[in-house]
């Protein structure tokens, strides 16, 4: 005789049960940005400043400013808005001790700055983001002549934090 080995055992389905979605987390451009020379003992330049026919100096301060809209989607979602550091390129005898590259967001409507940490609440909203280089006016003598600071493929990210 054959015989057979089985342990018993019982599925059932779990009442409430049902599909559960995933969130976003996405920042879409709104227009294309401008360049603006904000150095503080020069006249503010309106508009759209030629990036690639400026020549920064120690002391310059120049501003890009852009707008995003936020998509976030997530009942526990967090996140910040960081430029970067990664995607700058500077030049030879040029570092970020020389020329900071910095962020600040206001709502595109009222102007109210951003709290750092944005959530759902912040889905749909418009934000102006201001990219702030500086080229330190205390730059020992001639560090960061005839070099560059490349902002190309300069990113600003949008990373979710966990509590």
């Amino acid at each position: 005789g054959a015989g057979s080995y089985a342990l018993w055992s019982d599925t059932e389905t779990i009442a409430g049960g049902g599909a559960i979605s995933t969130g976003i987390l996405k920042l879409e451009p709104v227009g294309v940005g401008t360049w603006t020379d904000i150095s503080p003992s020069a006249p503010v330049t309106p508009g759209d400043l030629d990036i690639a026919a400026f020549n920064m100096v120690p002391g310059d301060v120049l501003a890009y400013d852009v707008t995003f809209r936020v998509d976030a989607e997530g009942d526990n979602l967090q996140a910040t808005l960081m430029p970067n550091q990664a995607s700058i390129t500077y030049g030879a005898g040029v570092t970020a001790s020389e020329i900071t590259v910095a962020t600040d967001t206001r709502d595109a409507g009222t102007g109210a700055a951003i709290p750092p940490l944005l959530t759902e609440a912040n889905d749909g909203q418009e934000i102006d983001v201001r990219v702030v280089v500086t080229f330190n006016a205390g730059t020992t003598t001639n560090v960061g002549q005839n070099s560059s600071v490349n902002l190309a493929g300069f990113q600003v990210v949008l990373q979710q934090t966990r509590a």
